[in-house]
């Protein structure tokens, strides 16, 4: 019992501070959880933006330093009659440039240089998309082409570029175009740096999903295609989604003006919630370092609980196996239940002196019950000599009430008196029928001179009794019908027919001689 109590108590005590701690440690992971994501996607934005600035930096820097080159040629003479070695040296060596070359608006090269060997410009550009941007706007960007490398590291001439173009300034010069390359390799250098400094992974992409720069060479390989990358499918500025790189990430794109390439940005939701993760993992440690505490206290106080409540348990089964053999128990505590151990003595002592009282009343009630049973017994014994008295004094007025008396050997006299109630109105057709068998009479005449009131119940025994005499082969003479009677019986609409009548007794037994007489005959 006390091992019960002290658990209970430990598990309570220890659920109330289990409980509590449980609930702290979900709301602070809630809310570090949701500022972590608000200050993730903040801080991602605006890095996103920042690098979407070094990336516009590059391109607009290129297309200044492509400016000045168109400007260098207009200004120094004919570019139409410029050499290869010419436009290498007024333009590529002094550039950033891969590769330049000076094409008419036909689409026909006039002057190539390039810094590696291997020409990569086409003799003509007729019908390439580049030609047809430079004429619609100053400055024309392509993009480059994809990756061919199946292997690292890359050759230079696997690097692949992009391609700008505009028309070369000055009067004689206008139907000229300055075509330059610029290696992927200075994007994949920003790309890098980004990368590391902002521990994302940062992607550039066209507009048809192809990659064109990261920071991870291999990865350009594998995974040329990003079409269906999330952000590009739903158009969504920031967004929680699956990499194609194979972890959760959270993506933020934006736009790279003047190119049509879009710069998104990734960092992984493991890397972003790792704050989370860790303070998830050291309130776990707290709550866990807490509870061997926290239960120690509950045994504590449950063994402080559970002594009291032993003796308390003690005293009581002591006092139901032997109520005079109980001892007072005295609890050493300053609490309600040293007050409970006082009660329960109090009230031991109560019910013992209760118990004594109710043992000499119980005494004195069965003293005084056998006394009264003796009497009601003796009463009852009178009662029912009365009621065999009263039985047979009844039986006497039944059958004065309704005599049957001989007055020939075959001739019966049954005379009614008094008044007939349902009960005794039956009991004509038994008394009768008993006096026909035993006398053996053959005419019966039935008196109700002496009955004050004929109703339809005692009508009705009458008129039974005669068919029931009548299939004993006797016949029922009616006497001293009245002339009220006569007025009843005709209103109750009853069938008489197997009764004779007669106004006096003297009438009916003339009438039963005569019966009597005609059957000797």
């Amino acid at each position: 019992m006390r091992a019960r109590v002290r658990q209970r108590v430990t598990w309570i005590i220890l659920l109330a501070a289990l409980l509590p701690l449980l609930a702290v440690w979900a709301i602070a992971l809630t809310i570090s959880y949701r500022a972590q994501q608000r200050s993730a996607q903040n801080q991602q934005v605006a890095l996103t933006n920042l690098a979407a600035e070094d990336y516009r930096r590059f391109v607009l820097n290129s297309m200044d330093e492509l400016r000045g080159a168109a400007e260098t040629l207009g200004n120094n003479g004919n570019p139409s009659q410029l050499s290869d070695l010419q436009l290498g040296s007024q333009v590529l060596f002094g550039s950033s440039f891969s590769e330049v070359g000076v094409y008419n608006l036909n689409g026909e090269r006039i002057a190539v240089a390039a810094r590696l060997r291997g020409v990569r410009m086409p003799e003509s550009l007729a019908g390439a998309p580049l030609l047809q941007m430079v004429r619609n706007r100053q400055v024309a960007i392509e993009n480059p082409a994809p990756l061919q490398a199946l292997s690292l590291p890359l050759a230079p001439s696997e690097v692949p570029h992009f391609r700008m173009a505009l028309p070369i300034l000055g009067n004689a010069n206008a139907q000229l175009i300055l075509v330059a390359d610029i290696s992927m390799d200075r994007i994949w250098e920003t790309t890098s740096r980004i990368e590391s400094a902002a521990q994302m992974r940062v992607l550039v992409i066209n507009q048809q999903g192809q990659l064109i720069s990261a920071a991870n060479t291999q990865a350009l390989i594998e995974n040329q295609d990003l079409s269906s990358l999330p952000l590009l499918q739903t158009g969504n500025s920031i967004e929680t989604y699956r990499s194609p790189f194979g972890e959760e990430v959270l993506g933020v794109r934006t736009s790279l003006d003047p190119t049509d390439w879009i710069l998104i940005v990734e960092r992984p939701l493991e890397v972003i919630y790792s704050n989370v993760q860790t303070l998830a993992i050291s309130l776990l440690i707290v709550i866990g370092i807490a509870l061997p505490i926290v239960a120690a206290i509950g045994w504590y106080v449950g063994r402080r609980l559970a002594l009291p409540v032993q003796k308390l348990y003690a005293s009581v089964t002591r006092f139901t196996d032997d109520p005079n053999a109980y001892t007072p128990v005295h609890l050493n505590t300053r609490d309600e239940l040293a007050s409970l151990g006082e009660a329960f003595n109090t009230m031991v002592v109560g019910l013992n002196a209760s118990q004594t009282r109710l043992s000499k009343m119980n005494e004195e009630l069965e003293s005084l019950v056998v006394t009264r049973t003796g009497e009601l017994n003796q009463a009852l014994a009178e009662v029912q000599a009365q009621n065999v008295e009263q039985e047979r004094l009844l039986e006497t007025v039944r059958r004065l009430s309704m005599p049957t008396i001989p007055i020939t050997k075959h001739m019966l006299v049954m005379p009614l008196v008094g008044e007939f109630s349902a009960n005794r109105a039956g009991d004509i057709n038994a008394t009768l029928l008993k006096a026909i068998e035993q006398q053996q009479a053959k005419v019966v005449i039935m008196d109700i001179t002496g009955v004050p009131v004929v109703d339809q119940s005692v009508a009705r025994a009458l008129i039974s009794a005669s068919h029931a005499a009548q299939l004993l082969g006797a016949r029922v003479i009616l006497a001293g019908i009245r002339p009220d009677m006569a007025e009843t019986l005709v209103n109750l609409q009853l069938d008489l027919s197997v009764i004779d009548t007669a106004a006096t007794l003297a009438q009916a037994f003339s009438r039963g001689t005569e019966y009597l007489q005609s059957r000797r005959r």
